[in-house]
């Protein structure tokens, strides 16, 4: 019997990739998940935390404690959201400083990643990898819907 489990190994996979750029991040405080927060928030201006954890695809629960820990450091701002119901998180200034100061960090690390990945490999990969959540989540809306 092939007791093979894709979700142990996609797991796996993403908790080695975190490791390997939050090692990188570290010397500045960061974690990958909060420059991807941070990221998003600096892009995108001012988000809910709704629209955060949708566009990083996380439940509201996780992106609103991720939220609290970048908001304790100065590097976010949170108020009121358009609707005085929701929250509304922007980047602070210290925010904005700490992005571009680990934008290179971060590039370096990415650039380690792919060439590990040798190339046109790594494209491909991470081309599957999209391809694959993707699917997914059309197979989660369908289950939803029966």
């Amino acid at each position: 019997m092939d007791r093979e489990c894709s979700a142990f190994k996609v797991r796996r996979l993403s908790r080695q990739v975190t490791q390997f750029y939050d090692q990188a991040l570290r010397s500045e405080g960061l974690k990958s998940t909060q420059f991807h927060l941070l990221t998003v928030i600096g892009d995108e201006g001012p988000v809910t935390i709704g629209q955060l954890a949708e566009r990083v695809g996380a439940e509201r629960s996780s992106v609103t404690r991720a939220v609290q820990a970048v908001e304790t450091g100065g590097l976010v701002d949170v108020g009121p959201g358009p609707d005085g119901r929701s929250k509304s998180v922007r980047i602070t200034r210290a925010g904005r400083a700490l992005l571009d100061r680990v934008e290179p960090i971060r590039e370096k690390q990415e650039a380690a990643f792919r060439h590990a990945l040798d190339g046109v490999t790594s494209r491909r990969f991470i081309e599957d990898l999209v391809r694959a959540a993707d699917r997914l989540q059309e197979l989660m809306e369908q289950d939803d819907e029966r």
